[in-house]
């Protein structure tokens, strides 16, 4: 089961620039709406060290650069991150490649969620957003520029396997907290060879349509979802990939999330995040996109006691 409660933990990726105040203020309705424990907000630099001439000339009179950047990234919470009851906030500076030290800061913090930007317009330097979903185990929200700061109407892309369950079974516990609408949609396809069976396109079309109304009740039906209020929705697959139409749908809904279960760990132990996943990240620049997992299900005592 992927419930709201199970995510206690948030790591934020900051870069200094102006694409900030945008993940910030977005982690900070997070953290109300998931009510996190503890966020940590991560700088990562290339070093901390400071040039050999500067810290021989100035190295008494100028702060360490870890604390420089720290208090920099404060300055900024005390604008847009508004206090969470019963949230701690840690800010940290860290010298390395940005997309390793990501990883391995959610991984000792032993974190539930990773918020990251995703620009479009404002300069800077971005991370390998893809690697970062494949290789943590955490949950992954990737906030765009100017992103809508309420989780009003949620769209969750439904293929009926057990990540499309964890994904609706998180967007139900948020509509428990805040209200808001969820939108359940199912991109279906007529088979190649759909022509052997004596068809048209259009009746094989029709055939397919009634098969996944079948398995949406079945589907739905074990999840027990009394209480629940969702609208569920088909499209047929017509173009060259299935994202492009979840996203043509989500951007006629004018939904506030997409909300798409991620798969489980391959052999090579890395997170497989899928091939609609990583064209949806593509696609949908001006919509967060929230990649849920299943996260460290067997978390050993000692690790368990060193989260307290």
């Amino acid at each position: 089961m992927n419930r709201i409660e199970k995510y206690t933990r948030m790591l934020v990726g900051l870069d200094l620039t102006d694409m900030d105040q945008h993940v910030i203020r977005y982690a900070c309705m997070l953290a109300k709406t998931f009510q996190i424990d503890t966020v940590y907000f991560l700088h990562v630099t290339s070093t901390l060290e400071l040039p050999e001439d500067i810290a021989e000339k100035y190295g008494d009179m100028i702060a360490p650069v870890d604390e420089t950047l720290e208090k920099e990234m404060e300055e900024s919470l005390s604008k847009w991150f508004d206090p969470v009851p019963n949230c701690k906030v840690e800010v940290i500076a860290q010298a390395g490649v940005i997309t390793e030290e990501v990883i391995k800061c959610a991984k000792i913090k032993r974190v539930d969620l990773i918020v990251l930007g995703r620009k479009k317009e404002l300069d800077g330097s971005g991370l390998h957003s893809k690697k970062v979903a494949r290789t943590s185990s955490a949950s992954v929200v990737f906030v765009p520029e100017n992103p809508p700061l309420a989780l009003e109407k949620i769209m969750v892309p439904i293929d009926y396997s057990k990540y499309s369950q964890m994904a609706f079974e998180l967007s139900a516990d948020i509509q428990k907290r805040t209200g808001s609408k969820i939108l359940s949609n199912h991109v279906y396809k007529v088979p190649t060879g759909y022509y052997k069976a004596g068809k048209t396109y259009e009746e094989f079309a029709d055939i397919m349509l009634d098969n996944t109304k079948k398995e949406s009740k079945i589907f739905f039906a074990k999840l027990g979802l009394e209480g629940v209020d969702f609208d569920f929705t088909y499209a047929l697959d017509d173009d060259i990939h299935p994202a492009d139409k979840i996203y043509k749908c989500a951007a006629e809904e004018k939904v506030d999330l997409i909300m798409l279960g991620s798969k489980g760990r391959s052999t090579a132990a890395a997170m497989l995040i899928g091939s609609v996943a990583e064209k949806l990240l593509l696609e949908s620049a001006d919509i967060p996109i929230f990649l849920v997992k299943k996260g460290n299900e067997n978390v050993s005592l000692i690790e368990a006691l060193l989260r307290l």
